[in-house]
């Protein structure tokens, strides 16, 4: 799959693709459930209005991802060069016309099935495959967002869903296109090549001290140490308050009676669930599965394998309905049931094994039922008690005041860069802590920045130091400015020569003699595809050698090393796909995903200007201000 994904990542078909994820996590995507509350309006598309707080924590999700695939934080300012912020803003703004669109088609969904999502979701359920309250309500408090908020953004984005499985409906690909780019990615090429070394660049002498100057101010970057800053921090979690919480056995024994289904093992019974089309079916398959035709030839005969049938371990709820549990649950092992109308269709359930229920006891589950507690209890004293932090750091209280007045612990982390390493080049030892470095680059000494959430509590900074950035002097660095003009002198003259090279052979003279002039042989490379990559073969190398006409030649740097390849294109192979194959399959999807991308952004569009669209332009400015210290 990812191979796939990398192979269609340039040209028309690889945009469409990536265009069609953009708007898919856009409309699928679990950040839009946990979006908070309050603020002022950034953008607006009709009735529907995209908040502060929204387009904040959007705009951190998108920085924090680029920030993983540059290897270092993302400021606000690189946020904005790159287009982070207004990519985040479209997808809100995307969100909001399909909101709106809804709405305006009528599209509902009632109580019983948002509820059912969210019984249903996995990352909801506790250890049995049941939902687990405690669990939800974490996540409300990690996320900081009412259960009424979270019920509601659930039910837009399941309506949001229909509507896009309207969209989806009845897309066709176009044989034609879908040949055109199965051949396209499918294309190979032999390539004749050469590799021309940096020694052909010959010697490049000594520079003056004019030229040192200039290659030393021009790559001033590259001999410059980067800034480093020194701070504090501090960490408020549940686990720092359970020391002081008290539960005496009596309250255990109630909590323990309270939530006796959160310890005791539900009956759990392996559920086959055989689908038919009809009532009729259903039957007619029942009487044969009665009279001891086996599973596996009844599921065979309606085009399944039993891994399609097979529902594994499971409790009553974790069914799609009320029917079908009790249909299941009522069974004796082994036994089938009386086919049962489901929300999909008919079905037949049948029971292999059944393991009982279990039942926990106190003495057994106590202890860990008090440290849950303890940590309940510690949760709900967290929020409380960062506020009254804030107070005390608003009034002027230092982080070392706070931290002995709550029995916390301040660290200190001295001479970090804003990649999370030292001016030599070595890892720093950092907590796991979301957004830590951003924040300690974000704000200047004696600024009091607002407390940080984790995954259950809080932490704060202080930053005590800032080193700023530091040119090394010339007479420091002089050996390492030299080498970077060697190599940019070496590099220039092998360019030339290779510019040479290429424009003899394309006028006419052998490809084969310029090689011997070389005192090189002729190399082949058979069957290069489109994205390959070697230690030879560059991926800009490739992406020539595929531009280029057959007999055409064209040069490129080395996958690996200093030099370049010369390569002509010796033959140009399009295969014919056959519609049966794997390739053509691949080559469709490809297509379909580019349709449905255009076709799901059409809509988006054009909801966007029937119902009207407005952005805050002042209030998106102020919210991707600069960021201090930098």
């Amino acid at each position: 799959m990812l191979d796939m994904l990398r192979r269609s990542a340039s040209g028309f078909v690889g945009m469409a693709i990536i265009g069609l994820l953009v708007v898919a996590f856009a409309v699928w995507g679990i950040n839009d459930i946990f979006t908070g509350y309050g603020g002022d309006t950034v953008a607006s598309v009709g009735s529907e209005k995209v908040d502060a707080i929204a387009f904040q924590r959007e705009l951190r999700v998108e920085m924090d991802q680029a920030g993983q695939r540059l290897g270092q934080p993302v400021t606000l300012e690189m946020a904005r060069r790159f287009g982070i912020d207004r990519m985040a803003l479209s997808r809100l703004m995307s969100l909001a016309a399909l909101d709106g669109a809804t709405r305006q088609l009528g599209l509902a969904v009632g109580d019983d099935i948002v509820g059912a999502d969210i019984v249903s979701d996995p990352a909801l359920q506790g250890p049995f495959g049941r939902f687990d309250r405690d669990l939800f309500r974490q996540a409300l408090r990690n996320q900081g967002v009412t259960e009424e908020r979270f019920i509601e953004q659930r039910r837009k984005y399941l309506a949001r869903r229909q509507l896009i499985d309207v969209i989806d409906t009845g897309i066709a690909a176009p044989d034609a296109m879908i040949g055109a780019v199965g051949r396209f990615q499918e294309e190979t090429r032999t390539v004749g090549y050469v590799i021309l070394p940096a020694a052909l660049a010959g010697e490049t002498g000594e520079p003056d001290e004019e030229i040192v100057q200039t290659v030393y101010q021009a790559g001033a970057s590259a001999f410059t140490l980067p800034e480093t800053r020194d701070f504090s921090f501090m960490v408020l979690e549940p686990e720092n308050l359970t020391h002081a919480v008290t539960i005496s056995d009596e309250e255990l024994a109630l909590a323990f009676e309270q939530r006796r289904g959160d310890y005791d093992m539900p009956e759990r019974r392996d559920v086959v669930q055989i689908p038919f089309g009809s009532e009729a079916a259903a039957r007619a398959a029942h009487e044969r599965l009665v009279a001891g035709t086996p599973v596996s030839t009844v599921v065979a005969d309606l085009g399944l394998s039993l891994a399609d049938v097979e529902r594994g371990l499971v409790t009553r709820e974790a069914l799609l309905s009320l029917d079908l549990g009790a249909a299941a649950f009522a069974l004796d092992e082994g036994r089938f049931s009386e086919p049962v109308q489901g929300p999909l269709g008919w079905v037949i359930m049948h029971v292999r094994k059944i393991e009982a229920e279990k039942l926990a006891e106190f003495d057994t589950v106590k202890e860990e039922l008090r440290a849950a507690l303890e940590l309940e209890i510690a949760r709900d004293q967290v929020y409380d008690i960062q506020n009254a932090i804030h107070d005390e750091r608003a009034g002027g209280a230092s982080l070392e005041d706070v931290a002995e007045r709550y029995n916390l612990t301040v660290r200190h982390i001295a001479g970090v860069t804003a990649d999370g390493r030292t001016r030599g080049g070595d890892a720093v030892e950092l907590p796991d802590l979301p957004d830590l470095l951003r924040l300690v680059y974000e704000i200047g000494i004696g600024e009091m920045a607002p407390p940080q959430q984790t995954d259950d509590g809080y932490y704060w900074i202080d930053v005590v130091n800032i080193d700023p950035p530091h040119l090394k002097p010339l007479d420091e660095v002089r050996d390492q400015v030299v080498k970077l003009w060697r190599e940019q002198t070496r590099d220039a003259a092998l360019i030339e020569r290779a510019e040479a090279l290429t424009a003899r052979a394309n006028k006419g003279e052998s490809f084969d003699a310029i090689a011997a002039e070389l005192g090189r042989a002729v190399l082949t490379a058979p069957g290069m595809r489109r994205y390959a990559q070697s230690d030879t073969f560059s991926r800009q190398a490739v992406a020539k050698a595929f531009a280029a006409p057959e007999g055409g030649v064209v040069w490129g740097p080395l996958g690996l090393g200093d030099g370049l390849v010369l390569m002509q294109i010796r033959d140009v192979i399009e295969p014919e796909l056959d519609p049966a194959s794997e390739i053509y399959a691949k080559a469709r999807e490809n297509v379909l995903d580019s349709i449905r991308a255009d076709m799901i952004q059409t809509f988006i569009t054009g909801y966007q200007n029937e119902l009207g669209y407005d952005v805050n332009a002042r209030l998106v400015q102020q919210l991707t201000a600069a960021d201090s210290g930098q």
